[in-house]
């Protein structure tokens, strides 16, 4: 068996009317009449760069031709937003254009989840997520605040699950002082998104109600003077991931246009910060996202964690170290 055979196969369409070709590719026949979940966050109220309903048309009516039975999902979110309750989301949703007269299939919110053990940790996953066997995720892909990035990992580690296991995950990499190894330099609360760190001369205070428990202070923080409650975030959204999609047909596709600074859940997730650079389609998680993140930094080297103060990579580490999937791929252009 040569190299290339063990290699995880990644498809790279620029065109979106490609997109069945590169579904076909993974074994899209396997879903004939089969109830399939579509994966996809669809914005936050006001944010302009998530995965477009015409593009999301495009995949739906595909399997549908192949007598697929899709529908739309997501989970509810933790922070404040309409989209923290069912019918809140379901709104933003149809304002986005995500509605079966638009997009040809229902789509369910889920706030309730079945627990599901990975490397110690319980994550609760969606129940309908949880129930179904065939699955296509379409994940937006760009920046993160907390993560670095946002592409497959983020989507299902965070998206998959209930708010319970959103608020385990953020709690768990909270940041713990320790005073003996602090120089006061101030860099956490330069760097800290949400303006939670105060440093001044041999004091160190945080605002508990503004921390998110986003880790960016300790990833950043030279001395070991700021440790993890847990780990951090990248570790838990590579664990969730896993409880999400072990054991289940799955094709992962990443739309690597729009790249923003920052996620969908941001209103104001802009500017731009990278140009467009097209699909990725796999049938690995850890691959699909590699490839992505790749092909960014060949157009802008190291952006991610120059504008967010995280190693994007570090999902796509702790990825292969679970065994979720595999870094290792072979790019496939059609």
């Amino acid at each position: 068996m040569g190299e290339k055979d063990r290699l995880k196969k990644v498809i790279f369409i620029k065109n979106p009317n490609k997109i069945k070709d590169a579904l076909q590719f993974f074994g899209l026949d396997d879903y004939s009449n089969k109830k399939t979940l579509v994966k996809l966050h669809m914005g936050e109220v006001k944010n302009k760069y998530y995965t477009k309903p015409d593009f999301v048309k495009l995949i739906v009516k595909t399997l549908k031709k192949n007598s697929a039975k899709p529908f739309l999902y997501d989970t509810t979110v933790l922070y404040n937003s309409k989209r923290k309750y069912v019918e809140g989301y379901k709104k933003v949703a149809e304002l986005h254009g995500f509605t079966d007269e638009i997009i040809g299939c229902n789509v369910i919110i889920d706030d309730e989840g079945i627990p599901v053990e990975i490397e110690g940790n319980t994550y609760f996953v969606g129940t309908e997520l949880y129930k179904v066997e065939n699955i296509v995720g379409i994940s937006h892909f760009k920046g993160h605040i907390a993560s670095g990035m946002g592409g497959t990992i983020k989507n299902f580690g965070m998206g998959g699950v209930t708010r319970e296991s959103k608020r385990f995950m953020h709690h768990s990499c909270k940041p713990v002082f320790n005073k003996s190894n602090c120089k006061y330099c101030g860099v956490c609360s330069e760097v800290c998104p949400f303006d939670a760190i105060d440093v001044k001369d041999d004091k160190w205070n945080i605002n508990e109600d503004s921390c998110f428990g986003c880790g960016v202070c300790t990833e950043n923080c030279k001395y070991d003077a700021i440790n993890y409650v847990k780990n951090d975030l990248s570790y838990f959204l590579a664990c969730a991931t896993k409880a999400c999609v072990d054991n289940k047909k799955i094709i992962y596709i990443n739309d690597v246009n729009r790249i923003a600074r920052n996620c969908d859940c941001d209103p104001n997730s802009g500017p731009i910060i990278c140009p467009d650079v097209g699909y990725f389609v796999s049938d690995d998680p850890v691959a699909v996202d590699a490839a992505s993140l790749d092909s960014i930094d060949k157009l802008k080297p190291n952006v991610f964690q120059e504008i967010n103060k995280v190693d994007p990579y570090k999902q796509i580490r702790y990825g292969e170290k679970i065994g979720l999937g595999t870094s290792s791929y072979e790019l496939i252009n059609l």
